[in-house]
């Protein structure tokens, strides 16, 4: 095994960040299909987990890591933020209008 830098990423710390950008980003683009494209709530949820599978699955293949563990890591951490920044910006884009 070599060895790692002191400030070195393992794989399963950047799946984790990645994903907590990816939730983000999610949650900008369910609060545009919801408000904008006046796509409904429930296919807006569907909409984010398909980006977080389709997101857990692009990185297993990137990072070698088992499919199974990558669904699982930040798997909290994605739907806070995801529920976080939709629920944030579904908020300021309608009280402002």
């Amino acid at each position: 095994m070599e060895p790692l830098e002191p400030n070195a990423l393992k794989a399963s710390e950047k799946v984790y960040w990645i994903k907590v950008a990816g939730a983000l980003v999610t949650g900008a683009l369910c609060a545009y299909l919801n408000v904008y494209l006046l796509l409904q709530e429930h296919l807006a949820v569907m909409a984010g987990v398909s980006v977080y599978v389709a997101l857990s699955e692009s990185l297993a293949v990137l990072t070698g890591i088992d499919r199974n563990r990558t669904i699982k890591i930040g798997i909290g951490a994605f739907l806070f933020l995801w529920m976080f920044s939709w629920t944030l910006l579904n908020t300021i884009i309608v009280t402002s209008a």
